[in-house]
């Protein structure tokens, strides 16, 4: 399969976007703690510039969804990031309750879950092109 043929996967895209955010997360965190900004105040940034990293990739690069003002899509696209980050949270804390598994594989397990089913939720309720429905 052609590299083009593969780019107009949205879901190809979207790995390709949470991988650059992934590594934009990490190297802002690392490098600006590196550089002497303190634990907090260095993952607090890393976690606001990927923020608007993934809200930009979704609307523009993953979806192409600008039909909705940006500002809206921004709002729903907040509610809705901020929402998985406690159902993510909760789902850990639910499962490290039951003893599922080590601590390693209840990360994997839930962010993983997450990651899929954000797709799709993205997709169908945040970044939806209502003209094209």
């Amino acid at each position: 399969m052609q590299i083009t043929s593969l780019m107009n996967k949205k879901s190809v895209r979207y790995v390709m976007l949470i991988i650059v955010s992934l590594i934009t997360n990490l190297a802002l965190a690392f490098g600006l703690f590196y550089l002497g900004v303190s634990e907090s105040i260095s993952f607090a940034v890393a976690l606001a510039v990927t923020l608007f990293l993934n809200f930009s990739g979704c609307r523009w690069f993953v979806f192409f969804s600008t039909d909705v003002p940006v500002i809206t899509q921004f709002i729903q696209f907040a509610i809705t990031n901020g929402s998985f980050r406690l159902l993510e949270y909760l789902s850990l804390l639910v499962l490290s309750t039951l003893g599922f598994s080590n601590y390693y594989i209840r990360v994997l397990l839930v962010l993983g879950t997450s990651f899929v089913i954000k797709f799709f939720v993205y997709g169908k309720f945040v970044f939806r092109n209502i003209g094209k429905s």
